[in-house]
C-alpha cells in the first residue's frame, strides 16, 4: 500500500515573527483612500461655497473701487457700521425675520393637514401625493409669475374668487404695503408645502399604528391621539422642517424679484433683497457683503434658537 507523502512546511525560527500588516497601516491606507475619492468633490464644494464666502468677507472689510472690481483698502467695520446705522437697516431686519417666520407657520400649518391626509389609506392616494408633489417641480421664477398673474387686481384668479363669494373683488394685493408682504409668504410657502408634506409624511409613517390603535380603543378622540400621541412623536421631524424652512425664507429672492422689486416703497424688501439693491443697483459692494454676512448671522442665531428648543424637548420626553 503506496503512502502519500505529507509536504513539510518550514517551521518559523524561534525570536522571528511572521511579516504582517498592522491595523494601524491598514486603517492610514483606508484614510488616504477615502480622501483621494472624495478630493474631487472638495473641490467643487471649496469653488462654488467656500471662495465666494471668503471674497464676501474680505469685501466686507473693504473699500471696492467699481470701476475695476478691485479692493481699494481696508476699512474694518466701518461698512457693518454704515449698514447697521443705516434707517432702512432695522426695519428691513424685522421684516426679515416676520417673514420668515411666517413662512415657517404658513408652510408648516397645511403641510401637516395635508401629511395626515396622505396617511391615511384611500383610494387614489398615489395620484394624490403626485399632484401635491408638483409645486416643487415648478421653477421659483415661474411660480413668481404665475402668482403674480393670480393676484393680478382686475382679471386675477383670486380677486375672481372673491366676487363670487360676495367680497370685494377690487384688491390690489401687490401695491398695498401689508397686502403685498403677505401675498408674498403666501407664494412662498406654496412653493415648500410640497417639501414640508413630504418630511412630516415621513415622520407620521415612522409612528407605531400599534400605539394609536391602544389609544383609540381605550377612548381617545382624533384631536387627543393628534395632540399626545402624534405631534410629540412628530417634534423631531418637525423642527429640522422648520430649520431648513426659515433657512430658505431667509434666502428669498426670486419671488420678491418677480412680484414687487421689493416694493411698495420698501415693504417687501428682505435683507437678502437688500444684498441686491446694494451690490447691483447701487453698486456698493463692501455694504452688500456686510449685509450678506449679518444676514448669515440673524440666520444661524435663530437656527441656534430653534436646536435649543428641539434639546429642550428631547430632554422633556427623558431622549439623549
Amino acid at each position: 500500500m503506496t503512502q502519500t507523502a505529507t509536504p513539510r512546511v518550514p517551521a518559523v525560527p524561534p525570536g522571528r515573527a511572521e511579516p504582517a500588516v498592522s491595523a494601524g497601516s491598514a486603517q492610514r491606507r483606508q484614510r488616504w483612500t477615502g480622501l483621494a475619492l472624495v478630493f474631487p468633490a472638495l473641490l467643487i464644494v471649496g469653488g462654488v461655497y467656500l471662495y465666494p464666502m471668503i471674497t464676501t468677507l474680505v469685501y466686507a472689510v473693504s473699500s471696492i473701487d467699481i470701476a475695476t472690481y478691485t479692493i481699494e483698502s481696508f476699512v474694518g467695520f466701518d461698512n457693518f457700521a454704515r449698514v447697521i446705522g443705516s434707517a432702512a437697516f432695522v426695519p428691513t431686519l424685522v421684516r426679515t425675520l416676520y417673514f420668515g417666520l411666517l413662512v415657517v407657520v404658513v408652510t408648516l400649518v397645511p403641510s401637516l393637514a395635508i401629511a395626515l391626509v396622505l396617511n391615511e389609506r384611500f383610494w387614489g392616494r398615489t395620484f394624490v401625493r403626485l399632484v401635491v408633489l408638483l409645486p416643487w417641480a415648478v421653477p421659483p421664477v415661474v411660480g413668481g409669475v404665475l402668482w403674480g398673474q393670480m393676484f393680478q387686481p382686475e382679471f386675477g384668479f383670486i380677486n375672481k374668487i372673491m366676487g363670487a363669494v360676495g367680497l370685494p373683488a377690487d384688491t390690489i394685493w401687490l401695491g398695498d404695503p401689508t397686502l403685498a408682504l403677505h401675498a408674498l409668504v403666501v407664494a412662498e410657502s406654496w412653493r415648500w408645502i410640497p417639501f414640508a408634506t413630504l418630511f412630516l409624511l415621513a415622520g407620521l409613517q415612522t409612528i407605531p399604528t400599534s400605539t394609536l390603535e391602544a389609544s383609540q380603543v381605550d377612548g381617545a378622540g382624533a384631536w387627543q391621539r393628534l395632540r399626545h400621541i402624534t405631534m410629540p412623536q412628530l417634534m423631531p421631524t418637525v423642527l429640522p422642517v422648520m430649520i431648513f424652512l426659515f433657512v430658505w425664507a431667509m434666502k428669498t429672492f426670486d419671488v420678491i424679484f418677480v412680484l414687487t422689486r421689493g416694493g411698495p416703497g420698501g415693504a417687501t424688501t428682505t435683507l437678502n433683497y437688500m444684498v441686491y439693491e446694494e451690490g447691483f443697483e447701487t453698486f456698493r459692494f463692501g455694504n452688500a457683503a456686510a449685509i450678506a454676512w449679518l444676514l448669515t448671522l440673524v440666520t444661524v442665531l435663530v437656527i441656534g434658537l430653534l436646536a435649543l428648543v428641539r434639546k429642550m424637548l428631547s430632554a422633556s420626553r427623558g431622549e439623549s
